[in-house]
């Protein structure tokens, strides 16, 4: 029973690859007959996807237009004729690979611009830009493009002032904690910081613009983020200090310094850097100093 269940399986895979072939040419012979005599004329299309805001002269350099011989009623009226016709020139839309370029595809630089709002692409988030000074946002190293961790100011004053005091001979020689830093996000995307955004894959700056923006030093940074984080970002009235990710940070939770301080960092023989310890860079822990047994 297994043996002729075998067979007419295979009898099922032979017929229905012949079907396929013959339909193949059929199609290909229908094809054939319909450009029968056919008028063929040159024009140049797309070989590959060719991106909104890609230049004209590296989508020909690249090979991603090119010449060939297409039948005449396919080739529109408004077909370019002459590559001279998109050089210095960007694309205003994709064009997906096989589309015979027309007028109007390529465009000056100055009339492909893209909105801002087209540069948010999470139908959820919003832009929202915070005022920062230098100091507070990597001396003014930030760009377009960069990922930061965002810090915000907790005065404990108030709170120290109405909580039960605190007893010196229990605290040792302790400190109170006035102010705190804390996390308020992590790993928050830069779209643009002052009139510098980021650019979409494919759009390039004009040499201008590269010029003007390269002297510029903005306080105003401009984020990507959900409307409720938006929410939070805004209640702290700019009063932010921001660090700087690098390409493989990975986001996990930072617990909030504690309000009593009995013992530094750099007075601990385990976290003598900021690179001992489980904050650190998960090396081993920084052997004890001299003497310590």
């Amino acid at each position: 029973m297994s043996s002729r269940r075998t067979v007419i399986l295979l009898v099922a895979i032979v017929v229905g690859a012949l079907a396929a072939f013959l339909l193949f040419n059929y199609v290909r012979g229908i094809e054939d007959r319909a450009n029968e005599g056919a008028q063929r004329v040159q024009a140049f299309a797309a070989t590959n996807e060719i991106l909104r805001g890609t230049p004209g002269d590296d989508a020909l350099a690249n090979g991603d237009i090119e010449e060939k011989g297409i039948p005449q009623d396919f080739r529109p009226d408004t077909a370019i004729t002459s590559t001279d016709e998109i050089k210095q020139k960007v694309a205003l839309f994709d064009i997906a690979p096989g589309t015979v370029i027309v007028q109007d595809m390529f465009v000056d630089q100055s009339a492909a611009q893209i909105s801002f709002r087209q540069r948010l692409k999470n139908k959820n988030h919003v832009a929202i830009t915070i005022n920062v000074d230098p100091t507070r946002a990597v001396g003014g190293f930030l760009v377009a493009g960069d990922t930061i961790n965002m810090m915000v100011f907790e005065d404990r004053t108030q709170a120290q002032a109405e909580g039960a005091p605190v007893d010196p001979a229990a605290a040792g020689s302790a400190a109170l904690l006035k102010t705190a830093a804390r996390v308020l996000y992590q790993d928050v995307q830069i779209v643009a910081v002052g009139e510098n955004v980021l650019l979409e894959p494919g759009e390039s700056a004009t040499a201008e613009e590269d010029t003007s923006r390269s002297t510029q030093s903005s306080s105003l940074i401009t984020l990507n983020v959900p409307a409720k984080a938006a929410q939070w970002i805004a209640s702290f009235d700019n009063n932010f200090y921001l660090t700087l990710l690098p390409k493989d940070y990975e986001p996990k939770a930072i617990e909030p310094l504690p309000e009593i301080i009995t013992t530094l960092p750099g007075e601990d023989p385990a976290l003598l850097t900021p690179y001992c310890g489980p904050d650190g860079d998960g090396s081993d822990p920084c052997p004890p100093v001299a003497g310590d047994s």
